[in-house]
């Protein structure tokens, strides 16, 4: 009998080392042991006057952008005019037409300027109104920058390109022949001549050609320049608050939001970038990648984050192999094709002002590939975090508190991506840094259509951060107490009072302490 009893007490021992394993503590799935969030202790009144307050702001600086300058400055002068101006016989003029050379002069410019941008239209004489054709025609450039003692310094000597002109009735579609990404002179002097052009002129008469230089708006540089710093400076005062309240807690006992959150907050404050008025001092193309880079960084980032909190809230077993590796892999690649593609066009055009970009892409069959795998990332993407957040809505809508932590990082996210794709289709897709397909439509490109869609993707950036680390960071009680509890509010909250659970199941019952149903049964049987 002692013999079976040693056994016995044996055995209990050999299990009991694996009974914190087996039992529901916070080695269970779904419970791991983090700090609480200040997201469990606020009462439904409270969030959803702080999502009122996130949509006044952003509607608030969106009405600033729409009153603010425009982004653009464009001045024209025709053929005819400069024929005027130069006081030309007529007699001539329908020969120098559909030859040239035209000497223009750009308007007074500044290094806020940002680029310089020149346009051909041509307008024709053709009675045909509806005919519609293309042809190939040489444009011949030479491009020179006048210094403050009025001397000229040749930039682009004698170049020879070729470019497709498409017209259809009166009128052709603009070609740019000009793209200089950096203002170093006051003024700009260009010669223009033609070849090819008489076939056109013999059969439709070219009536005049208008020549369209376009800049940016110095007004528009100055705002986004004070923008920038003040969302630099939020961004910086958020990220001291909101490390300062997580640096007395270890950081492993950090929860999956906070951590997150911590990184986000990084890389927004280099994606408003101290950096950023280093462009207007150097032709070099550091700044400009370095922009490129911290943008393209932080909307991985986000996208990334939405797909490690929607598959992660649901497991504990989040390992570097099987659960990380598929989700850096697809971002890794989509970061890539962004930042190269984009880089590429930017250095392209700092190195080359006559730099074609669409020949250059139509004749690239790798650019057109990292256009097609482009689509197909992004389209993978969204299909597996749509999977995501219905497995995620399907297994934890009805527990305690994951519902809440559910329902919100849903709304935010679609909130900030249906704000970001309404900005791209509203915004003018010439005014996007690169002819490229793809680059036209991504949120944060290198030049904005309006101050209304620059200030929207900065401020809905920095807006969806911030308010992160508000609903994020740990609670008043976890700073009081300093102890760290189980992430797994139907576990560790059990044992709460009433009063202290606000977010309850979908009926909105408190939860029942075991200890009152065995009352019930208790008295049950005595009945």
């Amino acid at each position: 009998m002692s013999f079976v009893l040693r056994m016995k007490s044996q055995l209990n021992d050999v299990f009991s080392q694996f009974g914190k394993y087996i039992a529901p503590t916070y080695y269970h799935d779904r419970c791991e042991r983090s700090l609480q969030m200040y997201l469990y202790v606020m009462h439904k009144r409270e969030i959803l006057l702080s999502l009122l307050a996130l949509l006044s702001t952003y509607i608030l600086l969106l009405f600033i952008g729409f009153a603010g300058p425009n982004v653009h400055k464009v001045n024209k002068i025709s053929a005819t005019e400069i024929f005027t101006e130069s006081q030309i016989n007529s007699s001539y003029t329908n020969r120098l037409m559909s030859s040239g050379p035209f000497v223009v002069t750009t308007p007074s410019l500044n290094t806020y300027s940002q680029r310089l941008c020149l346009f051909l239209t041509f307008h024709l004489k053709n009675e045909e109104a509806s005919e519609a054709f293309h042809k190939d025609i040489v444009v011949k450039m030479k491009l020179d920058g006048i210094d403050s003692s009025n001397k000229n310094i040749s930039i682009v000597s004698d170049s020879s390109l070729s470019y497709p002109l498409y017209c259809g009735g009166r009128q052709c579609e603009p070609i740019q022949v000009l793209h200089l990404t950096y203002i170093a002179y006051t003024h700009y002097r260009v010669n223009i001549a033609f070849d090819s052009l008489e076939s056109v002129n013999n059969k439709y008469v070219i009536e005049d050609i208008v020549f369209t230089f376009q800049s940016i708006n110095t007004s528009f540089t100055t705002l986004s320049i004070w923008f920038r710093f003040f969302f630099l400076l939020i961004a910086f005062c958020v990220m001291f608050w909101f490390t300062h309240s997580l640096y007395r807690f270890p950081f492993i006992d950090w929860s999956l939001e906070q951590k997150w959150t911590a990184l986000l907050l990084v890389l927004l404050l280099v994606t408003d970038n101290p950096f950023y008025s280093m462009q207007f001092l150097f032709g070099s193309a550091l700044p400009r990648l370095m922009e490129i880079v911290f943008q393209s960084s932080l909307m991985c980032a986000l996208m990334l984050f939405w797909l490690c909190f929607f598959h992660g809230i649901r497991q504990n077993n989040r390992s570097l192999s099987r659960f990380y590796a598929p989700k850096l892999s697809l971002m890794f690649l989509l970061w890539f094709v962004m930042v190269y593609v984009m880089s590429g066009s930017v250095t392209n055009q700092l190195e080359n002002p006559i730099f074609d970009e669409t020949k250059h892409f139509q004749n690239s069959t790798f650019l057109q590939f990292t256009n097609v795998l482009f689509y197909l990332l992004l389209i993978l993407y969204f299909i597996y975090l749509i999977l995501l957040m219905m497995s995620a809505f399907t297994e934890l809508r009805s527990m305690p508190y994951f519902d809440i932590r559910l329902k919100l990082q849903a709304f935010l996210l679609i909130f900030v991506v249906t704000i970001s794709l309404l900005t791209i289709a509203l915004s003018s897709s010439s005014s996007a840094i690169s002819t490229i397909p793809f680059l036209q439509m991504l949120p944060f490109s290198y030049y904005y259509g309006s101050s209304a869609a620059f200030l929207s993707i900065f401020s809905i950036a920095n807006l969806y951060v911030c308010i992160c680390a508000y609903y994020y960071r740990p609670s008043l009680n976890q700073l009081t107490d300093c102890r760290v509890v189980r992430d797994n509010p139907t576990l560790s909250m059990i044992n709460d009072s009433d009063e202290d659970v606000i977010y309850g199941s979908d009926t909105e019952e408190p939860l029942q302490p075991p200890k009152l149903i065995e009352t019930k049964n208790d008295d049950e049987e005595s009945d």
